[in-house]
């Protein structure tokens, strides 16, 4: 299955190297595991691999567009709101959801059935945020990911189809698909917008 939009990948070195993708995180909180995707270290940062960083966005990328070609629902959680509420716009426009990485629940899907039946008679600012989660999703997509949170535990306890934007401090070993990254930077964010956007805006199946 190819992405029609997303021809050139020559574009995507462009890009990374335009956002300073390939600038991570100080050495003091790399996690050493993932020695493997950077080539080293400039004034204290870890630098990333851009080759890696790249395969890994083509598979991720065909993951996400599978998913969604095939009506299935996904929840992406983190994606930045720096940009006018572009990402929120966007996952609404595609029938997807969306939450912040503060709005979590601890136990959320493990508990779902119980948590949905307080949803409408709770103030819990955070039951609030995720009311609109009518199913359990099919796929989960994490940005910019920095360490193993409790969160991220369970969605791996669960074994939900997982993706994970992440930098140089988490362990990525524990992560079938990911794609590590320096994700904290402005461009990248913008970068990383115009992707999904070119391959949620595909019709479905």
């Amino acid at each position: 299955m190819k992405i029609k939009k997303i021809k050139n990948y020559n574009l995507i070195n462009f890009y990374l190297l335009d956002s300073r993708n390939y600038l991570g995180l100080q050495k003091l909180s790399f996690y050493y595991l993932n020695s493997s995707y950077v080539i080293g270290f400039r004034n204290k940062f870890s630098l990333f691999n851009l080759k890696h960083t790249k395969n890994f966005i083509k598979k991720i990328l065909l993951v996400i567009y599978k998913f969604h070609y095939n009506n299935k629902k996904i929840l992406f959680i983190g994606f930045p709101n720096v940009l006018n509420n572009k990402f929120n716009l966007l996952f609404n426009k595609t029938n997807h959801y969306f939450i912040n990485q503060e709005s979590w629940i601890y136990n959320f899907l493990v508990n779902y059935n119980k948590i949905l039946s307080l949803k409408k008679i709770s103030s819990n600012k955070e039951l609030k945020t995720l009311i609109n989660i009518n199913e359990i999703p099919d796929l989960i997509v994490f940005y910019d990911q920095i360490k193993e949170t409790k969160s991220i535990k369970e969605i791996i306890s669960l074994k939900i189809p997982f993706i994970s934007f992440m930098n140089s401090s988490a362990n990525s070993n524990l992560i079938e698909y990911k794609v590590l990254g320096g994700f904290h930077h402005l461009k990248t964010k913008k970068f990383i917008y115009l992707l999904l956007r070119s391959i949620l805006t595909l019709p479905k199946k």
